[in-house]
Parts: structure tokens; sequence; C-alpha cells
């Protein structure tokens, strides 16, 4: 089985197992921001039933964009709506609309955009919402006064506490394909599936 045929049933199981244990509404409304190339957004359509409820791929990315939008039709899911993001986190979405939003490899780089992110999540998901955290690299963030710390999943949680956030279940294994697109790895040959990077997953529910 290729790499390509091992994300694509990732997607279609395990990927929708990530939703199946979190009390969701079949009729949710599911915001993946900094989607990327969609995987967590078409498995989250795909836990929907492809059709109900509605899950939204925003990345300031278009190429991403584009792309979830052209997986989405050719595979029917037609409750995924891609769109643009801002490039200062803010959400263009009303209060307390969305069932889960997800931040999967979004808190990079130094992580200080997560403060904004916080704030935007609160702000959007209804309560008992779920708000869903796939974080890389937590040695380079940044506290509130820019200085660089080490972050652990407990920093994380006691941070979103502030924001009115309290973590719940388990700790699932996420995915990250920025190497299965890499153009470097690409002209290398490709990667194996298995040598993703993974992590845990953070879920959090608003209070």
């Amino acid at each position: 089985m290729s790499i390509h045929e091992k994300v694509q049933q990732w997607e279609r199981e395990e990927g929708v197992r990530l939703f199946q244990n979190l009390g969701l509404p079949r009729n949710a409304a599911i915001l993946d921001y900094g989607c990327g190339f969609g995987h967590y957004s078409i498995a989250a359509s795909r836990f929907l039933g492809g059709k109900d409820g509605q899950v939204y791929a925003i990345d300031i990315n278009k190429d991403c964009v584009k792309h979830v939008s052209k997986v989405a039709d050719e595979e029917g899911l037609v409750n995924i709506i891609a769109a643009g993001g801002n490039k200062d986190y803010s959400f263009n979405f009303s209060n307390d609309v969305f069932d889960m939003i997800m931040f999967y490899d979004l808190l990079h780089g130094d992580g200080f955009h997560r403060f904004t992110l916080y704030e935007e999540a609160s702000r959007t998901l209804k309560k008992g919402g779920i708000l869903s955290i796939l974080p890389f690299h937590l040695s380079n963030f940044r506290d509130k006064e820019g200085k660089k710390t080490s972050y652990s999943y407990r920093k994380l949680v006691l941070e979103a506490q502030e924001y009115g956030f309290t973590e719940i279940g388990e700790k699932p294994l996420g995915i990250h394909f920025e190497k299965y697109h890499s153009a470097y790895y690409i002209n290398k040959g490709g990667v194996e599936f298995e040598n993703l990077e993974r992590a845990k997953i953070l879920n959090l529910q608003k209070n």
C-alpha cells in the first residue's frame, strides 16, 4: 500500500475515531483553523457522514484552500467549506457558533500567537464546545512576556484555563503531515507513512 493510500485510509478510519469519543452532535459545526492540506478536515467530515453538519477548513495558504476544496468535491464531502484565514489569527465568525475547534500544528514558531487563538476559540465556541490542540516543537514557545521557555502539555492546560477551558479525556495520537507534502522529501523519494511525526492531542472543553 502506498503512502497516499495509507493517508486516505487514516482519514477514513483512525482519523474518524479521533472525533467519535468527544460527544459531538451529528450536525456539529467544526472549525479546522490552519487546516493545511485538510487531512483532519476530511476526517471530521467523514465522521459527520460527509453531508451533515459543517466543517470549516481555514488557512492563509491559498494553495491549501484550493486543494481542500478540490478533494472535497472529488470525494463528495459537501459539508466542507474551505476559505482563507487572517494573518493576525482573528476569526471571521460570530460568537458561540462552533461545537469544536482544531488547532493542529498551528502553535508553531515561537507560539506567541496562541494567546489570540485562545481568545478567539473562547469567543466562538459554544458552551461545552471542544478546543482540540495538536502541538509540535513546544521547546520553541515563548511566554506572554516574549521570553523563551520550556513548555509542556501541563503548561498549555494551565494557560487554556485562563481563557475558560478545562482538560477532558485522554490524549490520543495525532499525525504531523508536513513531510508528506514537503518538496524536500518528495524530491528525495518521499517518506514512509510510519515515519510521519506523531504527538498527543490535547482536548479541552469550554466552561
